[in-house]
């Protein structure tokens, strides 16, 4: 009888073993696939973004912002132009980032994805480029970029009294150079 509860016991403890080994690795598992996810969705959007600015194309750098940042966002015709017009004369030669940051899960929505650029201009100059984009399938209406922000300067040449910009779940389309940024 003793050595009946002792293999039953053993073979509980292995179960209970094997089953907390599974769950845990299934939890990396999801985060890997979710920093794996907003890496990749992230990335489509920049290269959109880029390539509506280096086309000039309005329209299609439009169609990327969410049909709410759309309704919310104030002159979003204006400040597109204002936009594409930073780049006058000028192509984003690359890109450069880490992985996105972002907030939620792939089980709760909204998902929030946010990427930061350093860019090289065909001009050598350097900008940097933000943008922020949501991805929601409980509400079609909010998936989409909702926030671009351009630094038209370096990190090395931003001003030590620059207060950081818009905060990063602001609707807009936010652009500061030298001579026009928030200060502290």
């Amino acid at each position: 009888m003793k050595k009946l509860i002792s293999v039953t016991i053993c073979f509980l403890m292995i179960l209970t073993t094997a089953f907390c080994l599974t769950a845990c690795k299934s939890r990396t598992d999801e985060m890997v696939d979710l920093e794996t996810y907003t890496t990749k969705q992230m990335n489509k959007t920049k290269n959109k973004v880029i390539k509506c600015i280096n086309e000039q194309d309005k329209e299609g750098l439009k169609k990327l912002f969410s049909k709410d940042a759309q309704k919310h966002i104030e002159d979003l015709d204006g400040k597109l132009d204002q936009l594409i017009g930073a780049f006058t004369g000028n192509k984003i030669k690359s890109a450069k980032g880490l992985s996105p940051a972002f907030e939620g899960s792939a089980d709760a929505h909204p998902l929030h994805i946010y990427g930061k650029y350093h860019l090289t201009l065909n001009s050598e100059g350097k900008s940097i480029l933000y943008i922020s984009l949501c991805k929601n399938d409980d509400d079609p209406d909010k998936e989409g970029v909702f926030q671009i922000e351009l630094r038209v300067f370096s990190r090395e040449e931003t001003p030590k009294d620059f207060n950081g910009g818009p905060y990063k779940d602001d609707y807009g389309i936010f652009i500061y150079t030298l001579q026009n940024y928030p200060k502290e």
